[in-house]
């Protein structure tokens, strides 16, 4: 009777729920207002505090920083009172609704949050409401249709009893008439993007020369990291294959009435081979039974057929064999009236099919290949970054930690190779689970180390199956692998790419690289993140009411819209790596003036990401590259330029010089919010700019362009000149360098020149190499003069990605900078040693490139009012130009590992021919 009148209360306090909200949820708050009772919908509960949306006045609550003495909060599964709760934020949201912020403030009420939590994470939210089972479920319509009729009919349902729009679900690119024996009840596909790893160059039985694997896969890195592993190995002479075997089990199993009964049909199999082969070719001319193996325990018999299938994986083929053979045992034994069988399977779990096991390990069952490679130390320590000593140490570390967990075999992640090339061929991905079984060894000598992988139950096919969808088809033709006569091919490849994979993830593991590229910002509280539901009415109206000067001016509706758009590298990279909104947020703003006119409004939202963020992934892609990059760059990681990004952008852009705000994008809003780790600018639309983001396609820059974007230039650099020290004190300008600091970080210098030099050794030469490495010994020198030269606020990334020009009436063209992120107290040539590399034609000589480097001091000359020499200017120039090579251009070259800059490339030509101009008649080469 109590738990009746429990789930009556229960139902009860729901239906209020949904009264309210107009559904039922798992979650829900009553609190008490006024001596009147209301319920809002939970949206979002941790450890510590609640998001609850009311139905209600943002007046009718307290203010935040109140404490909220009792409130009762109900679940699925019980009801619970916080006692203390403290306000943290009333925003008025969409549709009259108010949400609350509530953070619990005693120990007792955060454990009762705590266990509202935890009912949340590990119940399902039907597990809220009494269900009674139909007497008949409906069922799937055009069940056995390949029709594409029979698909949008299956569609629609799904979209009726899920309630969900699966508006991507109504394209596919598979014709449906084509996949009986593929697939049943098709509603869809799913595509999964490939990337091609490699090359790999193959010394085997099968495959020869390099080949370039497809692999499906959303694991980031994975590509990346095989391709490295399979450089290091074609640099070496390239990866050994073989296959040892084909076979493929299936093992029925029969259960007979007595012990006696089953000896004398174990005696019967033994003599029957012959026929009971001969059964087996009824079925199939391709499976070849090559032993037939009882095995008997008490009255249980199992029967292990061994085939060898050719190019077919062959576990249907083999069930379908085996059953035919296993029909006709049955039919025989009706003159055997002594032996009864009791009960029969055609496949009694002894197979191992795919399922992880000794047998399968031991025995091996599909294809057993084998892959080695011998790399020599200097290309390990190289390409991989790590020593031989590394590897083998933490080789046989791993060896014995897989001992005592009683793993099966020793590999590092063969899986995610098999995974996702399965995935990309075709093949049977559950049989995944026991093609990853392998033994990965490891050996150590004083010149190489030798590697060596077995893959003893490799389930691979080159016909049959999902071979014969399209894409997975063409993949399979990218390897040479379609088609008879392939699978043996296909297993060389797979388990060579397994190889590469196993010894790139091995080596950084060895170097520290694996863990340190994984690092996440941690947090000590809660973060109520900024979202685009916040991009609202409410967040623009009171910008543009104070830029407009219109209090009564209100905004009716924030819509998206399309344009084509650049992108901070910066803010890019990042939003890949953090769970919240970061970016660039086209918004049309539809307002109403004081005056009733309706109006519109295109504005760019960037929200920023901190710069914490910022320094982990950078310092992930650093890991990434191993070796000394890795750990220079996290010792140095803090030191690069990006420290308070986030914050020193708003700063620059906050500033009311009226040759900065000219020169820079109009700007609506700078929106900080700490707690809410919201830095949110709000700047014009941009995409009338001329000549916006070409950094990539620089041919229609001309004379003009180049003259406006350094007069401007010279304009901006003016405002900061002469204001060393205040700018130094300010909070937001973050890492100021200087000689000390640069020789100081000489280490993370010599690992990026490294780097670079390796791994685009096509791009570089000799001299290249020397020159840069020469910077560097010397730099405390050159760098002690730069901190004597005249310095200002320099934009620190100033180039083609990041400028355009607006046209005026009278046809001149004015400067647009924007990005100013990474701002730093540099000398202004710094700026325009960027400018020129990244901007200029290949053809330039030197003669315009010395007009323009004069241009920008004379330049400098009128808008500060001061005299610069120059010839100590153009020595500034050059040292420009050296800091931009090994520190930006180093960091470019870093980031480009892992995603194509297309400009880098012919930065890096241009970056020679200005040093070699500078470099004329000096006495030193390049």
């Amino acid at each position: 009777m109590t738990n009746s009148l429990e789930r009556a209360k229960k139902r009860l306090e729901m239906q209020d729920v949904d009264e309210a909200f107009g559904g039922l949820k798992s979650a829900y708050v009553k609190l008490s207002l006024g001596g009147d009772s209301h319920i809002g919908k939970v949206m979002d509960v941790s450890e510590n505090g609640l998001r609850v949306l009311f139905n209600l006045p943002a007046s009718a609550f307290p203010a935040p920083g109140s404490l909220m003495e009792r409130i009762s909060l109900g679940t699925a599964l019980s009801c619970h009172v916080l006692e203390r709760l403290t306000v943290t934020r009333v925003v008025r949201v969409a549709d009259g609704n108010v949400e609350l912020g509530l953070l619990g403030e005693d120990s007792e009420t955060r454990a009762t949050l705590w266990r509202v939590f935890h009912q949340l994470q590990t119940i399902k939210e039907a597990e809220a409401y009494e269900a009674v089972q139909p007497e008949k479920l409906e069922r799937i319509p055009g069940r056995g249709h390949y029709t594409e009729e029979a698909r949008v009919e299956r569609l629609a349902f799904a979209r009726r009893v899920s309630g969900a729009s699966l508006e991507t679900l109504d394209k596919i690119d598979l014709v449906a008439e084509s996949l009986t024996g593929n697939i049943e009840n098709l509603v869809g596909s799913v595509e999964i993007p490939v990337g091609l790893a490699g090359p790999l160059w193959f010394k085997g039985d099968n495959v020869i020369g390099p080949i370039y694997a497809p692999m499906a896969t959303t694991e980031g890195a994975l590509v990346a990291s095989a391709t490295r592993g399979a450089v290091a190995i074609s640099r070496s002479g390239g990866v050994t294959t073989r296959v040892h075997r084909q076979r493929m089990f299936r093992v029925p199993l029969f259960v007979f009435n007595s012990t006696e009964a089953a000896s004398t049909f174990r005696a019967w199999v033994e003599d029957h081979v012959e026929e009971i082969r001969a059964q087996t070719r009824l079925v199939s001319k391709h499976a070849r039974l090559t032993a037939v193996l009882p095995d008997q325990v008490g009255p249980r018999v199992n029967i292990t057929f061994a085939y060898e299938t050719g190019d077919a994986a062959g576990q249907n083929m083999t069930t379908s064999c085996t059953w035919k053979a296993c029909q006709w045992l049955l039919e025989q034994l009706q003159f055997y009236p002594d032996i009864v069988v009791e009960r029969f399977a055609v496949d009694g779990n002894m197979s191992g099919d795919k399922k992880a096991n000794f047998q399968s390990f031991l025995v091996g069952r599909g294809t057993r290949v084998s892959a080695e490679a011998l790399i020599p130390n200097e290309i390990l320590e190289k390409v991989l970054k790590v020593t031989p000593r590394q590897l083998r140490e933490t080789h046989e570390n791993g060896v014995a930690a897989g001992i005592s967990i009683g793993m099966l075999g020793n590999n590092v992640n063969i899986a995610n190779a098999i995974a996702a090339i399965f995935t990309a061929t075709g093949q049977d991905i559950a049989s995944v689970h026991e093609s990853s079984l392998g033994n990965l060894r490891v050996h150590a000598s004083d010149t190489a180390v030798h590697f060596s992988l077995d893959l003893p139950a490799l389930i691979v096919g080159s016909v049959g199956g999902g071979t014969n969808l399209p894409n997975q088809g063409n993949y399979l033709e990218l390897m040479g692998c379609k088609g008879a006569n392939r699978s043996g091919r296909l297993a060389e490849i797979i388990a060579g790419y397994c190889l590469a994979l196993d010894i790139s993830t091995l080596s950084a593991m060895a170097s520290g690289q694996f863990a340190s590229a994984h690092d996440k910002l941690g947090r000590n509280r809660p973060v109520d993140w900024f979202t685009q539901s916040d991009l609202n009415s409410k967040f623009f109206e009171p910008y543009l009411q104070r830029e407009l000067g219109d209090l009564a001016l209100e905004v009716k509706e924030v819509e998206d819209f399309e344009m084509v758009m650049g992108s901070s590298i910066i803010t890019e990279l990042t939003a890949r790596k953090v769970d919240k909104l970061v970016g660039l947020f086209p918004k049309r703003i539809h307002y109403m003036d004081g005056r009733g006119i309706s109006r519109d409004m295109k504005v760019m939202v960037k929200v920023k990401p901190i710069d914490q963020e910022v320094i982990l992934m950078s310092n992930g892609m650093a890991q990434m590259c191993g070796g000394q990059l890795a750990s220079a760059y996290n010792k140095f990681k803090d030191r690069v330029g990006v420290k308070a990004c986030h914050i020193r952008e708003l700063a620059i852009y906050s500033q009311n010089h009226p040759l900065f705000k000219r020169l820079t994008p109009k700007v609506h809003a700078c929106h900080q919010d700490p707690k809410r780790e919201a830095y949110v600018l709000v700047l014009e639309d941009l995409s009338n700019l001329e000549l916006m983001n070409t950094a990539n396609d620089i041919t229609e820059w001309t004379k003009e362009h180049y003259e406006a974007a350094i007069v401007g230039l010279a304009d901006l650099h003016s405002i900061g000149l002469g204001q060393e020290d205040s700018l130094k004190e300010e909070s937001w300008i973050g890492e100021v360098m200087s000689a000390e600091a640069m020789v100081e970080m000489k280490p993370l210098w010599q690992a990026l020149t490294g780097h670079a030099g390796e791994e685009f050794s096509s791009w570089f030469e000799q001299a290249d190499v020397e020159y840069a490495n020469e910077l560097i010994r010397e730099i405390g020198t050159w760098w002690s003069e730069i901190e004597a030269m005249p310095r200002t606020l320099i934009h620190g990334d100033f180039n083609p990605r990041n400028l355009g020009f607006r046209r005026g009436e009278d046809g001149k063209l004015t400067l647009c900078a924007y990005d100013w992120e990474l701002a730093t107290l540099h000398i202004p040539q710094r700026d325009l040693a960027e400018f020129l590399v990244f901007s200029l034609h290949e053809t330039v000589t030197k003669k315009e490139v010395d007009s323009l480097i004069e241009l920008h001091r004379v330049s400098l000359e009128k808008a500060a009012k001061v005299t610069l020499d120059r010839e100590l200017w153009r020595k500034g120039y050059l040292y420009g130009l050296n800091d931009f090579i090994i520190n930006r251009l180093g960091l470019y070259l870093m980031g480009h590992t892992f995603r194509n800059y297309k400009f880098l490339e012919r930065v890096v030509r241009l970056s020679r021919k200005l040093i070699k101009f500078e470099l004329e008649g000096s006495g030193k080469l390049l």
